[in-house]
């Protein structure tokens, strides 16, 4: 009878216990629940927030989704995309590399750290960024060769930067980012046929591609063919009426037909568009020069030094200008600067010599 009941009892203890222990279980399974649900609300919240152009607010959301689980790749991923936006690269290599750490497959992650640190300059070590993407899967998207190229042509590598768009090609053969920017490679290394053989078939592949319609203008202009210069150029800006760069190419076209004034209005809706264009405040600085409107070119001219103060051609242009009004002191100290920047400048090494041989003679 005793035995009976003690039986009983350790059953019934057994039962209370097992009873215990799946409280405890099925209360980590609520937790774990909640836990993983308040992390997406958080996620999802983060991405509304982007989606909106609120990336101060989506950064904080995800940072919330991080705190609850920081082992979330795609917060961390995301936290990285709302930086960016805000022109923070640094922080955001940082959130992709966490990203990273906790899936060293994430290739957007690896991607867009090489992107991230290709904007603050530091080319070599996106280099090896892309180049750990590719060595995780050789046959990857044409995207990370594509992206390997940019970085090389940023370096002046253009005949790596070829190759590594090649492979790009080779992968999506209608890549036309990729058969642009090969283009453009080909148009550095003064292989302009090839080059125009490239955006044409950027082109064929996608003829809305107003990037490579604009490299066409500026390569055909470099080949002398200005009047297919401009009706490239007009493509791109009917594709594209904001492309700031073929607006300034058809000026640059336009200058080498001696339509001067043509030309100072497509540069003047270049800088319209984009008021910190460089190459367009030099252009025009340089055409004001030859239509000799000095005071007018310095001005340009000083526009373009103060977006870019290592434009070299900027630099030369107003020297060029200086020198025009007789100050050539003043000449020489702007062919020195480019000179500076730039000691390849043969153009601001030979207005040098021709200035100080006036101001040899002015003296006499």
């Amino acid at each position: 009878m005793n035995e009976n009941k003690c039986d009983k009892a350790s059953r019934k203890h057994t039962i209370i216990t097992a009873l215990g222990i799946a409280s405890m279980i099925l209360l980590m399974l609520v937790n774990i629940a909640a836990a993983a649900q308040s992390t997406n609300v958080w996620f999802h919240k983060g991405s509304e927030l982007m989606n909106i152009g609120k990336y101060n607010e989506a950064g904080r959301a995800y940072d919330k989704a991080i705190e609850i689980n920081p082992r979330d790749s795609d917060a961390w991923y995301n936290k990285g995309l709302a930086l960016e936006h805000l022109n923070k690269s640094n922080e955001a290599t940082k959130a992709y590399e966490n990203a990273i750490k906790i899936n060293p497959y994430y290739t957007d992650a690896r991607n867009n750290k090489g992107n991230a640190l290709r904007s603050f300059g530091e080319s070599d070590k996106t280099i090896k960024a892309y180049d750990n993407v590719i060595e995780s899967d050789p046959h990857n998207s044409s995207i990370d060769w594509y992206n390997r190229g940019l970085n090389l042509a940023n370096l002046n590598k253009s005949d790596e930067a070829i190759k590594a768009y090649d492979k790009a090609i080779k992968i999506d053969p209608q890549n036309s980012m990729a058969w642009n920017n090969k283009g453009n490679a080909l148009t550095n290394l003064n292989k302009s046929d090839e080059a125009i053989k490239a955006y044409d078939q950027a082109i064929e592949i996608n003829p809305h591609n107003s990037d490579a319609w604009t490299n066409k203008g500026l390569t055909l202009t470099i080949l002398g063919e200005y009047t297919e210069a401009i009706k490239a150029c007009a493509k791109a800006i009917e594709i594209n009426p904001h492309n700031s760069l073929a607006w300034n190419n058809k000026g640059n076209a336009l200058t080498n037909l001696n339509k001067s004034d043509e030309a100072i209005k497509a540069y003047d809706k270049a800088i319209e568009i984009n008021p910190h264009n460089s190459i367009a405040w030099t252009n025009k600085g340089l055409i004001l020069t030859f239509l000799g409107k000095y005071n007018e070119a310095i001005k340009a001219c000083g526009k373009a030094i103060e977006i870019n103060p290592h434009n070299s051609i900027a630099w030369n242009n107003k020297g060029l200008t200086l020198s025009s009004l007789g100050k050539y002191n003043e000449a020489l100290k702007a062919y020195d600067k480019a000179i500076e920047i730039n000691p390849q400048d043969s153009a601001a090494w030979y207005n040098k010599a021709v200035t100080l041989d006036r101001l040899n003679k002015s003296n006499l």
